[in-house]
């Protein structure tokens, strides 16, 4: 039986990148992602879909005068709506018959069933990929080098390495006022992994751990921070060399078959890194990570 298809309407490219990644990821489905309604009715004509999910906030597209383009352009389409944040749908849309509600916020491991549900269909399980033996396993592509070591949080690894260069660069009155405000920072980044779920979230500047949350304990991150650290400066090396003209990665990303390494540059010698299952898309990562950026810069002086 072939896998539905999937479209995702959302004008909110993060949310909309990590509801499509989602669902492509499960296995279940294939799936595409427009920001407006016109282009959803595009693509409709274009591409025969089973179910469109649509965020009840298109500025561009009456959610009631699209469900009723949308079912003109493909009458047996099933319909989902994911209405504004704290707000029921509509009884004009509900009059609509609509196939399902998808309501914000939600764990992407939750879509298969309401997806299922909206389609009449019987709930399955993710399809995963067989297991791999050492001599089929394929290294994944990556952002940046590899470390020069294998990050373990089961094995604590202490490093003795002096800390990046770019630690030189990064101001006292910084480092004072970042160590300063930790309770707030700590804040932002439980905040944080509420949204992914992580082994470990850490601020880290220059080469210092300032703020922690996630699963692992202070030894198992301070260790951590400090194989980070030595990874950011080849990476800096390496964006030097190759031109790039910040001088650094803004991301960098590490990849195996179970554990994701994600590292954000919110300025030279801060990051923001993530240690986290594989299992969380890539798009919801990196749009998280870019909110809470956002607040954390407050912080950097």
């Amino acid at each position: 039986m072939d896998k539905p298809h999937i479209l995702v309407i959302d004008n909110d490219e993060g949310f909309g990148m990590m509801l499509q990644e989602g669902l492509q990821q499960s296995g279940l489905y294939t799936s595409n992602w427009v920001q407006t309604g016109k282009q959803s009715v595009q693509a409709l004509h274009q591409e025969n879909y089973d179910l469109v999910i649509i965020d009840m906030g298109l500025p561009d597209a009456p959610p009631g005068a699209l469900i009723q383009a949308i079912r003109k352009a493909n009458n047996g389409i099933k319909i989902m709506v994911i209405p504004m944040m704290g707000q029921a749908v509509p009884d004009a849309i509900m009059e609509l018959k609509i196939d399902g509600i998808l309501t914000k916020p939600f764990f992407v491991g939750d879509l298969p069933e309401l997806i299922d549900k909206a389609m009449d269909r019987a709930p399955r399980s993710p399809v995963l990929p067989p297991p791999q033996t050492p001599a089929e396993a394929e290294p994944s592509p990556e952002l940046a080098p590899e470390p020069a070591q294998p990050v373990n949080a089961a094995q604590p690894v202490t490093s003795s390495a002096p800390p990046p260069p770019s630690a030189s660069s990064i101001s006292s009155d910084t480092l004072r006022y970042l160590r300063a405000n930790e309770s707030e920072i700590v804040r932002l980044l439980d905040d944080l992994n509420r949204e992914v779920r992580a082994e470990a979230i850490l601020l880290i500047a220059g080469g210092e751990l300032i703020a922690q949350a996630g699963m692992l304990g202070q030894e198992q991150c301070q260790d951590l921070t400090g194989l980070i650290s030595q990874s950011a400066d080849a990476a800096a090396q390496a964006a030097t060399f190759l031109g790039e003209p910040a001088g650094r990665f803004v991301q960098s990303l590490h990849e195996g078959e179970a554990y994701r390494l994600y590292s954000l540059s919110l300025s030279e010698g801060i990051q923001l890194s993530l240690a986290l299952g594989s299992n969380v898309p890539l798009g919801m990562i990196r749009h998280q990570c870019r909110l809470v950026s956002e607040k954390l810069t407050r912080f950097i002086i």
